[in-house]
């Protein structure tokens, strides 16, 4: 769906432009900011998965995920949206079979959840102390039929069987949360256009 100022994928391409850069490079992002001077922005930059080198992946979750808090302080962005995500909560048996929420301890325990966290930290830390406006949105299971990097397995639960291939997961107690990229791009777009501060949101 496109806001009513666009109205077809013709007038977004008239309205997008398009810039090389490396969110690790705090000159590009800064770079990027003054030239676009946006009122808002949304970082979806980041490492799927948690099997990169730690080196790497520390450069773009970590280190690129600040260059973009930063620069949208110096340049005085009125709010920042990125994407956490619900690994920082860790397994389910930590909570037993009750539901969990956004102010609950997180148990994540692996490279991708430990940085999502620390993103979430960092984020609080300059609210706290610059008064910005950063919300994180913790997807859960984002699902469509050609994704085909992080986790998988509950998009091949939906498509092997509508091919006639059956299809298991690893573990019985298995959970997850699909949503339609559809669906989470949506929510993306209303918390980084509502008015006021959005505190951090499950997807």
């Amino acid at each position: 769906m496109y806001p009513p100022e666009i109205q077809s994928s013709d007038d977004l391409d008239k309205q997008v432009r398009v810039t090389r850069g490396d969110v690790t490079q705090f000159d590009d992002v800064m770079r990027t900011m003054i030239a676009a001077k946006p009122a808002r922005v949304l970082n979806l930059s980041y490492f799927l998965g948690s099997e990169h080198a730690p080196h790497v992946a520390m450069k773009l979750n970590i280190l690129g995920m600040d260059n973009c808090f930063e620069a949208a302080r110096l340049c005085g962005v009125q709010r920042v949206v990125y994407a956490s995500a619900v690994a920082v909560s860790g397994l389910q048996k930590h909570y037993g079979e009750r539901l969990v929420n956004e102010d609950e301890p997180r148990y994540g325990d692996n490279q991708y959840a430990m940085h999502k966290m620390f993103n979430e930290w960092q984020a609080q830390d300059d609210r706290e102390k610059y008064g910005l406006s950063i919300t994180g949105v913790r997807p859960a299971n984002v699902t469509g039929p050609d994704k085909v990097r992080g986790s998988v397995d509950h998009v091949q639960c939906m498509t092997q069987p509508a091919r006639g291939t059956p299809i298991t997961l690893p573990y019985k107690d298995y959970m997850r949360l699909p949503i339609h990229v559809d669906d989470i791009a949506e929510v993306f777009v209303r918390v980084l256009r509502a008015d006021g501060h959005v505190p951090l949101t499950s997807g």
